[in-house]
């Protein structure tokens, strides 16, 4: 299946025969990686940036930002989640360019598009047994863990807590459920600032990268 022909948004001539070409991409090749490629299976909800990663002319897979399940995610920053979106999924099939090389592209991108942006921040799971070594060899900033989270089990999938406070909300769920449920570890959280005046906020939350 030749997905660069159905999704890609082609803006030069000799894309085909480039090591690494990155562009903005469609919903559906976004969604393609996702189900694909990233281990969750799913699609953030929010309003995203899709990036597609091609190779030679085959398509790769996405970098996707967003507004993530944060609604203050630029709280910690003394600025608005708009101005802080996260970096919600990197889903690519097997590829040869570093993943940190294809993120610092999309970074770059990001800022000139979209020059208001303050800072970016993401999370590595270790439930997932991830590092987030993909922010360390970029140099992001490692502040430290999330709190532990409360995971719901609906038809054998895991579902955020968030999730099922929308569904009680919207009345598509009693609030007197009875769902299983387990507690999942912290996450690590990093972030990468675009304003380097904003360091002074975090320079005492910095800590060493998790080994």
């Amino acid at each position: 299946m030749n997905h660069h022909k159905r999704f890609a948004r082609i803006v030069e001539k000799n894309w085909q025969n480039r090591d690494l070409y990155i562009d903005y991409c469609s919903q559906k090749a976004s969604e393609y990686s996702v189900y694909k490629w990233h281990y969750s299976k799913r699609m953030p909800k929010s309003k995203l940036v899709r990036f597609g990663v091609w190779e030679k002319g085959e398509f790769k897979g996405s970098v996707i930002y967003g507004l993530g399940a944060n609604p203050k995610s630029g709280a910690f920053l003394q600025i608005n989640n708009f101005e802080c979106p996260e970096l919600v999924r990197v889903a690519l099939a097997q590829h040869k360019n570093p993943v940190s090389k294809i993120v610092s592209y999309t970074l770059k991108k990001m800022k000139k598009d979209y020059p208001k942006l303050k800072a970016i921040v993401s999370y590595a799971d270790p439930e997932q047994d991830h590092k987030g070594k993909i922010y360390q060899a970029m140099n992001w900033y490692y502040i430290g863990e999330t709190s532990k989270a409360k995971v719901y089990i609906v038809n054998d999938k895991e579902v955020h807590s968030k999730t099922i406070s929308d569904r009680i909300r919207f009345k598509k769920l009693d609030k007197n459920h009875n769902l299983d449920y387990k507690i999942t570890k912290g996450k690590y959280k990093y972030v990468y600032l675009f304003d380097k005046k904003l360091f002074n906020l975090i320079r005492d939350k910095i800590q060493k990268y998790p080994a």
